[in-house]
């Protein structure tokens, strides 16, 4: 079974790209490792995987990979300050201009039979005011599915959120995981605990595999990933520039 054959199993676009994907990125090294270093000997391995495929290992993995998104989003929203889309509908926040923001707001409260409240009554009462806001919002969500194609990039916008997310969560694992195989591949080579009792012998770095050398710069790459790309900035970016995508249906439904 191909990795094209595994990633065909998950038909469902959210789910394969926002979810599987940052699954195989952790697991990159590690497949790069096996292909490049025990290929020839992998037939048992290629059991292994078609076995655990069969029996909900795919599923798994997208569920796994959901949750570490999910625990991590509900710590990032308290650190910052609310949900995107409920930050951007308060009088308070200056991202929407105040006209665009009425127009929402009075969009909003017709459809889920609300008023929503003026500049002082949130001042007021900030959390009563944010509650109206997020049912505006998940009205939107339940209202906004990607039919016909006519939310195309408003699906998309939510597509790379979940993708950086559930990503962002499994970043640790991510790491380990590259580490872990820089580790094996420099011990096999013996740069690591090599001759003569040594922990490091970098005198047998230059013979190194071009194999090896593959597999070290895979892990290297995908390090740097994790630790450069998938980072609480990054996906504040993303979260945002969903929502307002997400507010901006209102001018279209």
């Amino acid at each position: 079974m191909t990795l094209d054959d595994i990633v065909a199993k998950v038909t469902d676009p959210y789910d394969r790209q926002a979810r599987l994907y940052p699954a195989l990125l952790c697991l990159l090294p590690l497949l790069a490792l096996v292909a490049l270093l025990y290929a020839p000997n992998a037939s048992a391995l290629t059991g292994v995987v078609t076995i655990a495929v069969s029996c909900g290992g795919l599923f798994l993995m997208t569920n796994i990979c959901r949750e570490m998104g999910k625990r991590l989003e509900d710590k990032l929203y308290r650190e910052w300050g609310g949900k995107p889309t409920t930050q951007m509908l308060r009088h308070r926040n200056s991202v929407i201009d105040s006209v665009t923001k009425g127009r929402y707001h009075a969009f909003l409260a017709a459809k889920i039979n609300a008023i929503f409240p003026d500049a002082e009554q949130e001042k007021s009462d900030p959390a009563k005011a944010d509650e109206a806001y997020q049912s505006g919002a998940r009205w939107l969500l339940d209202h906004t599915r990607p039919e016909g194609g006519k939310f195309d990039l408003l699906f998309r916008d939510n597509v790379t959120y979940g993708f950086r997310r559930n990503a962002l969560g499994a970043r640790p694992l991510g790491i380990v995981v590259a580490i872990a195989c820089v580790l094996w591949v420099l011990a096999k080579a013996h740069v690591l605990f090599g001759a003569g009792g040594k922990i490091v012998d970098w005198s047998v770095v230059g013979q190194l595999s071009p194999p090896a050398i593959a597999s070290l710069a895979v892990s290297g790459v995908m390090l740097l990933v994790w630790v450069l790309f998938f980072t609480k900035t990054s996906l504040r970016t993303c979260a945002f520039s969903f929502a307002e995508t997400l507010l901006r249906t209102c001018d279209t439904l």
